[in-house]
């Protein structure tokens, strides 16, 4: 099946690049006002299924010889999989966005890492075998290892900026916080964390069964909007907020922010996808985790670690180095 064919040099760096644009994604959020979140990931997927089957139709004639239909007919045994596990990513999402909003982002993403990488890594192996590679078992669960500690370390790092921001202010550590961390709110954050890895159910899926990349982006894509279409419409319609959504007579600012958003989330999950047959999904899904470092890239550019200790900038600087350390042991991983 012709296809775009990578190095893997190529492959690892075009996928490091997806996470990066993963991981910035979610910026657009702190620009939406009073606009609802809900609504921001509901344009968001609706332009993300309009532009990647743009993509599919243009590209289909010398990536896909036989046609979109013939082969989606070829694959209609897996293509049901591949729609489910972008519609509990979507679905993911919007929970995902809800959480951090109630309790911030230090909690939801020490969660949801920590056991996403988990579940990410079971489901690839689960779908596709563990990857052909000297001590390759040894190197996956330590990449894990390394990925989740960075994780927490990077967390605690925000967590001493917001004691260092509270001491100087003079306020204290209960008036720092989000919210409260309910049943509720950790129940939800284990569904996101749950629905989200339909990513690596849906694209595990397509890579191990051969499905061409652009055709497991394309129903991904189809997934994640027709699931949030659903759950979604369904409530725009009781409520009567069409018009809010839509920014009907109002800034159309948010749709621009969304759109932003779909580049920089369904543009990472085609660039992500086409490398992924170069050094599997198992690889590449451990490589996405670096999103998270871009993540603090951005606080450093809002300002957010202003007025920080030398202490909170150390721990900082050790997690994100730990990161750089496991992406280093992925690239020997594939040379191994």
């Amino acid at each position: 099946m012709p296809s775009l064919y990578f190095s893997t040099n190529t492959a690892i760096i075009l996928t490091l690049f997806a996470a990066s644009m993963w991981g910035s994604w979610m910026q657009v959020i702190k620009h939406r006002k009073n606009y609802p979140l809900s609504g921001i990931a509901f344009i968001l997927y609706f332009f993300s299924f309009i532009m990647i089957w743009v993509v599919t139709f243009a590209l289909a004639p010398s990536l896909l010889p036989d046609g979109i239909a013939a082969t989606s007919a070829a694959n209609s045994d897996v293509i049901p999989t591949i729609l489910l596990g972008g519609a509990m990513m979507g679905l993911g999402m919007l929970i995902s966005l809800h959480v951090m909003s109630s309790v911030g982002l230090l909690l939801s993403t020490a969660v949801s890492g920590a056991l996403g990488s988990i579940l990410g890594l079971a489901t690839s192996v689960a779908q596709e075998g563990i990857p052909d590679g000297r001590y390759s078992v040894i190197l996956l669960v330590s990449c894990t290892a390394v990925f989740i500690i960075a994780s927490f370390i990077c967390n605690y790092s925000a967590i001493l900026r917001d004691r260092d921001k509270a001491v100087s202010s003079g306020q204290s550590s209960a008036q720092k916080r989000k919210g409260p961390v309910t049943i509720q709110i950790v129940l939800f954050l284990l569904l996101s964390t749950f629905l989200v890895n339909g990513w690596s159910i849906g694209t595990a899926t397509g890579t191990a069964r051969g499905v061409p990349p652009i055709l497991t982006c394309a129903y991904m894509a189809t997934g994640s909007f027709l699931g949030i279409l659903i759950v979604c419409g369904v409530t725009y319609t009781i409520k009567r907020q069409w018009k809010t959504i839509l920014c009907v007579g109002s800034d159309k600012k948010p749709l621009l922010l969304s759109l932003i958003g779909a580049v920089c989330h369904y543009g990472g999950n085609l660039i992500s996808i086409y490398a992924m047959p170069v050094i599997s999904a198992t690889l590449s899904f451990l490589f996405g985790r670096t999103a998270n470092v871009w993540t603090y890239f951005w606080g450093f550019y809002y300002k957010e670690f202003s007025g920080a200790k030398k202490r909170t900038y150390f721990v900082l600087a050790v997690g994100i180095a730990l990161y750089f350390i496991g992406i280093a042991l992925l690239t020997l991983f594939n040379y191994g």
